[in-house]
């Protein structure tokens, strides 16, 4: 929170033994006791100025980069407090974890909100001595720091946090590691990253718009139930019902030696080896060339699939090691480390009773490759990261300069990827036709009123149908 953040600020400036003195100060003594009003609760966070916060942190000698951090989470309170539920304060999505705080903020962009932290920041950081090109940042490196900051989630930590420490450290080791590079490469590598800040951005806002549409969909369906449902459950009752006296009495007529008995195993048989042929399917669908194709968009022969499928089961088989809750237990990752795990570990692995991995099931899992390496990368980038609640993805990996370029460009590539696909799926989403069909079916009265009616229409033939073919399967078992 904002306010304690520049309370501990301050407290810890008075334990230098500096006194407390506004008036001597020569730097914007106004706005450092609007700082001081509004830790004392005296007025809102909408009197606060980004001047105002430069002052003050001047003023508690705090170093650069926690000084853009506290600029950063003052604009990002001002942006949440005005999207928090009626029902709900700040303290209480804080309450909640992380999970919470980063779906309320979702959409955050600074450079975006009230225009403070776009140039007019790098002018206003100017404007106080050179503070930014003092410690190395042009306009657009210091966009994409605050950028980068937003990205990983370090505004939303305290001052002293192990996560903005960390960041921190991070972000002037990679600064050192430019010092020395060619101007080309230094060009090349600020390029890369601006790149794949924006990607991941774009790629977070189609997640949310995705997530926004599945729920458009569920709530579709839900209403669809709760008008149709009494009538909907039972017809598909009525349409089993209907299957299975047809599936028994043609096995009766072909076998009349069959008992009621017979038949239920049969049925039972029936519904195991359906199951396997739809299994078998979807196996022989992954040989097939033209939906399979290999590096280079070759298609895959039959050697090359099993390879492929042999990897699959590999990384499977890792992720699921790295992931099982017994393991996590045993490191030291904080709770919301441990919740992803969880998550990563049921969404990557099917398991038998007992913990082992089923060889069929991950068969048969079509999963690709892609994702599957795509979701090893997280779980290990969450390992990397023990102990930091951080968002792993935003962690420039590579200790020189080549290898953290080669892993943007990686990276760079696989987020092109994965917002074409969110397209495509969105794209899906949105023009479901069952879902098109649930929210044709509620338009009106009327139009409930006619699909009510059609519905039970249906219901009663199915009702009449299952009547003789009942009455003619006790027939055949001489009942009548």
């Amino acid at each position: 929170m904002l306010r304690e953040e520049l309370a501990s600020s301050f407290a810890e400036r008075k334990t230098t033994g500096i006194e407390h003195n506004i008036e001597s100060e020569p730097e914007e003594p106004q706005g450092i006791a609007t700082v001081f009003r509004y830790i004392q609760g005296e007025c809102g966070m909408e009197t606060l100025s980004p001047l105002d916060l430069i002052a003050f942190a001047v003023y508690c000698r705090l170093d650069f980069h926690h000084m853009l951090a506290l600029l950063v989470k003052g604009e990002w309170e001002w942006y949440v407090t005005k999207r928090l539920p009626p029902d709900k304060s700040l303290e209480d999505v804080v309450g909640e974890g992380l999970s919470a705080i980063r779906n309320l903020s979702s959409g955050f962009n600074p450079a975006m909100d009230r225009g403070s932290l776009d140039s007019s920041l790098y002018r206003l950081l100017e404007s106080r001595g050179g503070l930014a090109s003092k410690h190395g940042y042009d306009e657009k490196e210091l966009r994409d720091f605050i950028n980068h900051m937003v990205l990983s989630d370090a505004h939303l930590f305290a001052g002293k946090s192990p996560e903005l420490v960390n960041f921190i450290a991070v972000e002037e080791a990679q600064r050192n590691l430019l010092k020395g590079a060619p101007p080309e490469a230094v060009e090349e590598f600020w390029k890369k990253k601006r790149i794949w800040i924006e990607l991941e951005n774009e790629v977070d806002g189609f997640l949310l718009m995705l997530e926004e549409q599945t729920l458009r969909n569920r709530k579709s369906q839900r209403e669809w139930m709760s008008v149709f449902g009494d009538i909907y459950i039972p017809l598909l009752e009525s349409e089993y019902l209907y299957n299975s006296l047809n599936f028994r009495i043609g096995r009766k007529t072909e076998e009349p030696e069959l008992s009621m008995n017979d038949l239920d195993a049969l049925e039972e048989e029936n519904r195991r080896l359906q199951k396997e042929h739809l299994a078998k399917l979807k196996k022989d669908a992954l040989s097939i060339k033209k939906n399979l194709p290999g590096p280079g968009g070759i298609p895959l022969d039959i050697e090359e699939m099993d390879e492929y499928e042999q990897e699959c089961k590999k990384l499977l088989r890792k992720i699921w090691r790295l992931t099982h809750p017994d393991r996590i237990e045993q490191e030291k990752f904080t709770p919301e480390q441990k919740k992803k795990l969880r998550a990563y570990f049921e969404e990557a692995v099917p398991y038998q009773e007992g913990g082992l991995l089923d060889d069929e099931e991950i068969a048969l899992s079509m999963r690709s490759l892609y994702a599957l390496k795509d979701l090893l990368a997280k779980v290990e980038a969450v390992w990397k990261s023990m102990g930091l609640d951080c968002y792993e993805q935003s962690v420039i990996q590579g200790e020189s300069l080549a290898e953290q370029c080669a892993w943007l460009e990686k990276r760079i590539s696989e987020l092109e990827e994965e917002e074409a696909q969110l397209r495509v799926d969105l794209m899906a989403a949105a023009n479901d036709p069952e879902f098109r069909e649930m929210d044709a079916c509620l338009v009106s009265p009327e139009q409930i009123g006619k699909i009510s009616e059609e519905l039970k229409s249906k219901l009663d033939r199915y009702n009449e149908w299952n009547q003789i073919l009942e009455s003619r399967l006790a027939e055949l078992f001489g009942n009548i």
